[in-house]
């Protein structure tokens, strides 16, 4: 049987195939029972392509419900979340999707004769949305829409197996995001779910912060996978394509893809497109891709130099910081202190005193007070170029990586040495890995 590579390992939308339940489903179980509960507020938090968005599609696909979507910008107003949900609404998809047996509506819809904008109108009042006879589906909903509020939204997320998302909370104004907040008292009271999705903790503070939610939020943190959780996604793949793989080799994937699905999927599938293999016969016989250390080196930087390129320009704004020329190149050996052994997302002040040190021997040390001072200005950099992927905490004297995925560029943009990303008691050979516009090599070092 004939298989597309991309089907397996899928970069976009929901993975089948390589679906992994993390932590042995504990989210899913968790998501299930919040929203069977009438009335909460379902906070996912964590940071970005972690798979909060996977999270709740596979959930609400699994309850046969259907997400209504609003994702957030820094412009939005409250009437336009709310404004955005109405448009978003298709009565023709729930009709469909009844008629398929799909989904299912609640008795108070199947009584109201006909879904539609007009059935909606009925359900809130004509009178109120200023409509004393009966009007076409399209008035309605002009209607509707023309004053979007939570009483309009309510009866189609209470009736119709709608599930309200909302999306990238965190981009939107504080002024906002409290009013949201204030707001969704009402969907409270109509025991009406609602799934809010950000990448910082700060939309939980703001719903502790308002009494009226107290005891109907439900709180899930989604952090970065488990490495043991990542391999299931490349071995279930491998497995299913019924191709081979060295349990090293899946390791040092697993490893260099900092805890996210979406770089282990993007990794895979180049992979087989590094090899001009865009469908594989899964079944036995003839002849099978073999994968070694540098195929999944070579993988990895050019996911790195594509699916993550956004990155290329960011990366110069940050190493050029605020001066012009300087003895030291300060800006830029912050950023490359992450790409040295072990991974990690923090350093303390003296853990990167001591990556510096080893990053001695191409670059000059800078001095102390060149380091704090760039520690110091870090944030005020990146709000002038609007992008916020660093944070230094004077109190924890601890510098942070707030995107994953940055990480994954910093390690992969261009020269990586492998020294210990393979288990040294089961290979034989590191690689010492120099990529060019011109070629890339792979010279043979003998470990000792």
């Amino acid at each position: 049987m004939l298989v597309k590579i991309k089907d397996v390992f899928k970069t976009i939308g929901t993975p089948s195939v390589t679906y992994v339940s993390r932590n042995d489903g504990e989210y899913e179980r968790l998501l299930t029972e919040y929203l069977e509960v009438a009335g909460k507020l379902c906070l996912i938090t964590g940071p970005s392509k972690t798979g909060k968005s996977t999270l709740y599609q596979k959930v609400l696909a699994d309850l046969n419900k259907l997400p209504l979507i609003v994702r957030c910008d820094d412009q939005m107003t409250t009437d336009d979340v709310w404004r955005k949900a109405l448009e978003d609404v298709n009565f023709d998809r729930i009709t469909a999707s009844t008629a398929a047996e799909d989904v299912q509506v609640t008795g108070a819809a199947k009584m109201g004769g006909t879904m539609g904008w007009g059935w909606l109108a009925n359900l809130i009042g004509e009178v109120s949305l200023g409509i004393a006879d009966k009007v076409s589906e399209s008035t309605a909903r002009e209607k509707i829409i023309s004053r979007p509020s939570p009483k309009h939204l309510i009866p189609v997320l209470k009736n119709l197996p709608y599930v309200l998302v909302i999306e990238d909370f965190h981009y939107l104004k504080e002024e906002v995001k409290k009013s949201l907040f204030q707001q969704w008292k009402a969907f409270v009271d109509e025991e009406v779910s609602v799934i809010v999705l950000g990448t910082t903790h700060h939309a939980v503070d703001l719903a502790y912060s308002n009494k009226d939610l107290v005891g109907r939020i439900a709180h899930i943190e989604v952090g970065t996978w488990l490495t043991s959780d990542i391999e299931q996604i490349i071995t279930s793949g491998f497995s299913y394509l019924n191709i081979p793989i060295k349990k090293a080799l899946v390791e040092f994937i697993a490893t260099e893809c900092v805890g996210l699905p979406i770089i282990t999927q993007s990794c895979c599938l180049r992979l087989f497109f590094d090899k001009r293999i865009s469908e594989i016969d899964t079944l036995e016989g003839g002849t099978r891709p073999a994968f070694e250390e540098e195929d999944i080196a070579k993988a990895l930087y050019n996911v790195a130099h594509t699916d993550f390129s956004v990155f290329r320009d960011i990366y110069d704004v940050i190493i050029r910081g605020f001066r012009k020329g300087g003895k030291y190149q300060t800006y830029e050996l912050l950023l490359l202190a992450f790409t040295l052994d072990p991974i990690t997302f923090k350093l303390q002040r003296h853990e990167l005193d001591e990556r510096l040190a080893q990053l001695s021997i191409k670059f000059a040390t800078p001095p102390a007070t060149s380091i704090n001072s760039t520690l110091g200005v870090l944030s005020k950099l990146q709000h002038k170029y609007a992008f916020e992927l660093l944070e230094w905490s004077q109190k924890l004297r601890t510098l942070y990586i707030l995107e994953p995925s940055f990480l994954f560029y910093l390690r992969w943009k261009e020269e990586r040495k492998l020294t210990d990303s393979l288990p040294s008691d089961r290979i034989e050979r590191i690689y010492s890995i120099i990529f060019n516009d011109v070629q890339t090599r792979f010279p043979t070092i003998r470990v000792k």
